[in-house]
């Protein structure tokens, strides 16, 4: 996958990282330069590169609208510029099917390429098996010098592919859910506002018995959910069933047929992902229970299938390609040399839909 755009960062607009929640400002681009001059933004960036290919009079012009304009190129693009590769690799070690119909990938996969079109860089994506495949390619990428770094999902515990990025010397961001201090990159992103968010969602409703189908506990952020929702859950007086899924479709199906086919089902199903809320809904149907009148559904990631379904699938919007231009943007500068390791992602927003109701008594 290849991002492609225009030279030296031509829309750099973003000098400094985002702010505690996560938002960055408006600020000026090489398109506003080039539309107020009348010129191309080719133009423009070989002006403020010092590159030939633009007259002295054109750069003078160029520098002194940037001047009066306050325009910056961020630390990013700059770093771009000089780097080796101008490519940033991603590998992940899941079934193809699977990412092609999460949304989770493929919005995050967006972000990532809609920051790398602005500075005019590349994505290398490799997806591979799911037994440990994906060690060989960063350390054959990283011998080759094809990377400037890479971009890494599904954090295991005592993930191996840190310390042997940490052993090539090539920088990395961890898309995260916890901050150790073990000198990488990485996006923050606690689940407990999010846990919070369904909880109270769901207890102000008079859910007191819920089941949770989460994606594998082999993945730290599944782990930390599975934590908080017990602990959360039990200050307000809510018991959680918790099963460990797959994000796969059928999975979902096949426990949420064994959830509500079984003694004591619950009123209300949180689902790890969007294609297991899906599917979770169907079977309702299947089944002949009412959604929400006897089932309430939540989706711990929202997605254009959540808002399709019918009923509405509430969700938690993670606002996922928010965070593919922060893990990029992130990278790049920690490739320029900035010392800051940890950005804390914006927080999820909760989508409420018609899938939710009050508890059956």
């Amino acid at each position: 996958m290849t991002a492609t755009g225009s030279s030296d960062g031509e829309n750099a607009a973003l000098d400094g990282p985002p702010s505690s929640g996560g938002r960055r400002s408006q600020r000026v681009t090489i398109s506003d330069l080039a539309r107020r001059l009348d010129i191309s933004k080719a133009s423009v960036s070989y002006a403020l590169n010092g590159r030939s290919g633009v007259s002295e009079e054109t750069r003078q012009r160029v520098l002194s609208l940037a001047e009066e304009l306050g325009f910056h190129p961020n630390s990013a693009a700059v770093a771009l510029s000089a780097s080796r590769t101008r490519t940033i690799g991603i590998v992940i070690a899941r079934d193809p099917a699977l990412i092609s119909t999460e949304a989770f990938y493929m919005r995050t996969l967006v972000g990532i390429e809609q920051y790398l079109n602005e500075v005019d860089s590349s994505l290398l994506l490799r997806l591979t098996g799911e037994h440990g495949e994906d060690l060989d390619v960063l350390r054959r990428w990283g011998r080759q010098g094809r990377v400037d770094g890479f971009i890494l999902f599904d954090e295991l515990n005592d993930d191996p592919r840190v310390p042997l990025l940490k052993e090539l010397g090539i920088p990395c961001v961890v898309v995260s859910s916890n901050a150790p201090d073990d000198g990488v990159g990485r996006l923050i992103s606690s689940p407990e506002e999010t846990v919070l968010l369904m909880l109270d969602h769901l207890a102000d409703l008079g859910h007191t018995e819920i089941a949770h189908i989460s994606g594998p506990f082999t993945f730290v952020h599944e782990q930390l959910r599975v934590r908080l929702l017990r602990e959360h859950a039990q200050r307000r007086g809510i018991r959680v069933n918790h099963l460990e899924g797959s994000y796969a479709y059928e999975n979902g199906a096949a426990l949420t047929r064994s959830l509500l086919t079984g003694e004591n089902p619950p009123t209300a199903l949180v689902l790890g992902n969007d294609l297991m809320a899906v599917a979770a809904l169907r079977v309702a149907m299947d089944l002949g229970t009412k959604v929400p009148e006897e089932l309430s559904i939540v989706a711990w990631d929202d997605s254009p299938l959540c808002e399709l379904a019918r009923p509405g699938i509430t969700a938690i919007d993670q606002q996922t390609m928010e965070r593919g231009r922060m893990a990029a943007d992130l990278l790049f500068r920690i490739a320029a040399g900035e010392s800051g390791l940890h950005w804390q992602t914006p927080p999820g927003v909760l989508r409420v839909r018609d899938s939710t109701g009050p508890a059956h008594s």
